[in-house]
């Protein structure tokens, strides 16, 4: 078999299904958002991780989780609803005497409660208020909801 004679039949490559390196060269990627996201990657991503770091204050450590957070698949939604969650908890320990009172297991409300050290009076419902009218205007199409955690994260 000479090499003159081998025909070789043309692959059609769908938009969706490739990708370009470094160099700019098309590379073939059979499922793309499993190569690049991977089930694996969203299972090591630990939300509680964020959901500290906010209850903590620390601006730096929650954008960089929230960056990783959407490398791992979650979607803006997603971390914002855990963001509010936390707000939200944080709140309700601050005007509850226990963990039955809240309603609450006793790990989350005792976490929230030791978060409000790092929280003036008042922070916690500006922060609440303008995550939640940040959520609707950007249903309305007014802003993104990306745009809102990222703004919530860097001005903790």
């Amino acid at each position: 078999m000479d090499d003159e004679n081998l025909e070789l039949e043309p692959v059609e490559i769908h938009p969706e299904n490739y990708a370009t390196n470094l160099f700019g060269e098309v590379v073939v990627v059979e499922n793309m958002e499993e190569e690049l996201i991977g089930p694996k990657a969203r299972a090591e991503f630990n939300i509680f991780a964020l959901t500290d770091a906010i209850g903590e204050r620390k601006k730096r450590d929650a954008w960089v989780l929230y960056q990783k957070a959407l490398a791992s698949g979650m979607s803006a939604e997603e971390v914002f609803y855990k963001l509010f969650w936390q707000v939200k908890t944080m709140m309700v320990a601050s005007k509850t005497k226990n963990a039955e009172e809240a309603d609450m297991k006793s790990f989350p409300y005792s976490k929230a409660k030791s978060f409000l050290r790092n929280f003036k009076s008042g922070e916690l419902e500006k922060m609440s208020h303008d995550l939640v009218s940040g959520y609707h205007s950007a249903r309305r199409g007014i802003g993104e909801v990306e745009t809102l955690v990222d703004k919530t994260l860097l001005r903790l």
